[in-house]
């Protein structure tokens, strides 16, 4: 018989591995009760248990539901990821094509129009030049804007999926269980039961 906390000896099943007891009890942490949304052990959930009566999963399968949902959330970054580079690669060049079109029309135009009374209206001709080099100016400037926009949400996506894969890829499943409200308050803010 070993002293409380001695060590190894009567307590976590074997093969269970080394990880967090319940600080009431002493003994593994293999449950989870969905009432108080916290690791339990066996005599939590026994007679005279904080949680007996509660509704009881095991460990292994509330990390399996949290890393299931993790995989959700990391297609679903992936999804808004290809949503943004195909609107930045298939939308914003032909709105910057077309802001050249609609620049060199309206160029043509006023230099048309304006060239029946070149001698009368030089300073207008200049003015409105200036007006459509500006509005195009505008127009390429509003281009760049929404690329460095599209790129930073797209480097804060894959910053995000890469935390989440790391998460997937380095904590066991009590501490996943252990770290759930921080994940999702962290990335995303997902509601789940």
């Amino acid at each position: 018989m070993s002293a409380e906390g001695a060590g190894p000896g009567p307590g976590p099943e074997p093969g269970a591995g080394p990880g967090p007891l319940c600080p009431e009890h002493g003994q593994a942490l293999n449950g989870f009760c969905c009432s108080e949304r916290r690791l339990v052990c066996a005599a939590c959930t026994g007679l005279g248990g904080r949680c007996r009566g509660h509704r009881i999963r095991r460990a292994e399968k509330r990390a399996e539901e949290l890393r299931n949902k993790i995989v959700d959330q990391c297609e679903r970054l992936q999804l808004q990821s290809a949503t943004i580079t195909k609107y930045v690669a298939d939308v914003l060049p032909g709105k910057n094509q077309r802001a050249v079109s609609m620049a060199s029309a309206a160029r043509e135009l006023v230099i048309q129009r304006l060239g029946l009374v070149r001698s009368l209206c030089e300073s207008e001709e200049q003015r409105l030049l200036e007006q459509v080099h500006g509005e195009e100016e505008r127009a390429h400037q509003s281009i760049l804007t929404q690329r460095v926009h599209w790129a930073e949400a797209l480097q804060k996506l894959d910053s995000i999926r890469g935390s989440l894969v790391d998460m997937l890829t380095h904590l066991d499943d009590l501490q996943l269980i252990q770290k759930e409200q921080e994940i999702f308050e962290r990335h995303g803010g997902c509601a789940y039961g």
